[in-house]
């Protein structure tokens, strides 16, 4: 029986073989299978957006038809401003607009912007103007200057397209541009003439020609062509809403500005304006519904 032994521990030695390979198998951790990516789609849909900003105006020129009612030979003039300057004024600002995917939008805008100061020169001391005709206290000789004061404000409508370039951490930077159409009034202009020696130059009544809005021109009102370019970045504060901030540069066409004097006795537009600037630094927020 001496055979048995080696055979016996043969035996025992493959069944604990087995047993223990049957164990490491049970240890060994089920293979990792990674989830399947999520699904992205582009974002889309419909927003609403507000706006406020500060706008610097630039306007072009200021022209003027000479006044025809001095003397039979008169041949009337068209002159310039020898100087002029808009000043600023506040935007506000809304419109509803359309995600088309995450690189293109599109919206339509009403911006409104406050009234800004006109202040300028029709006749300066270095060109004055003949003004004896106002005046009966010495004849021929007298020169007049003219400073004038007004107001602009204006309401625009614009179609605009944007392209988002990209998210970076939370931020989408954008460039932009519309088109459309700007409702500008002009308020009224206000002269004052100053005679160029003081006291000089008096009027029918024996006052002198120095006293405050010598002449009212009204203003003229109506619409202009106008074209936008925008650009800025925006910050998902969440899903839905989003901060912008940008600047915009809004190009309004030349158009009539105001007529003639009050109680002059010309009739019609004595006054053109030339193309408007606005520079305009503004800030909203844009609401995307779901």
């Amino acid at each position: 029986m001496n055979w048995f032994k080696p055979v016996f521990l043969s035996a025992s030695l493959v069944l604990s073989s087995a047993g223990f390979a049957s164990s490491a198998d049970l240890d060994i951790p089920p293979e990792y299978i990674p989830p399947e990516p999520p699904v992205v789609h582009a974002s889309g849909g419909w927003y609403l957006r507000g706006d406020v900003g500060y706008s610097h105006m630039d306007l072009a020129s200021v022209t003027i038809l000479e006044d025809a009612h001095t003397s039979a030979t008169y041949t009337p003039t068209h002159t310039k401003f020898t100087y002029h300057e808009l000043g600023s004024s506040w935007m506000l600002g809304g419109g509803i607009g359309y995600q088309i995917n995450d690189y293109f939008r599109v919206d339509a805008t009403a911006n409104y912007h406050t009234s800004a100061s006109l202040s300028g020169n029709s006749a300066s001391t270095l060109d004055p103007f003949p003004c004896d005709y106002i005046s009966d206290d010495n004849g021929d000789g007298d020169t007049c200057v003219t400073s004038d004061r007004g107001g602009f404000r204006a309401a625009t409508l614009m179609a605009n397209g944007y392209l988002d370039l990209g998210s970076y951490m939370g931020f989408t930077p954008y460039v932009g541009a519309g088109v459309g159409g700007a409702y500008v009034h002009w308020e009224d202009m206000k002269n004052n003439t100053h005679c160029t020696e003081v006291g000089d130059c008096l009027d029918n009544g024996g006052l002198s020609y120095d006293n405050d809005f010598d002449g009212i021109h009204g203003g003229e009102a109506g619409w202009r062509f106008a074209y936008a370019l925008h650009a800025g970045t925006s910050y998902s504060l969440t899903s839905n809403l989003k901060l912008d901030a940008g600047y915009s540069f809004t190009h309004i066409s030349d158009g009539d500005m105001f007529g003639f004097a009050k109680g002059s006795g010309d009739m019609g537009v004595q006054g053109h304006h030339g193309d408007i600037k606005i520079h305009t630094w503004r800030a909203g927020l844009r609401y995307q519904f779901d």
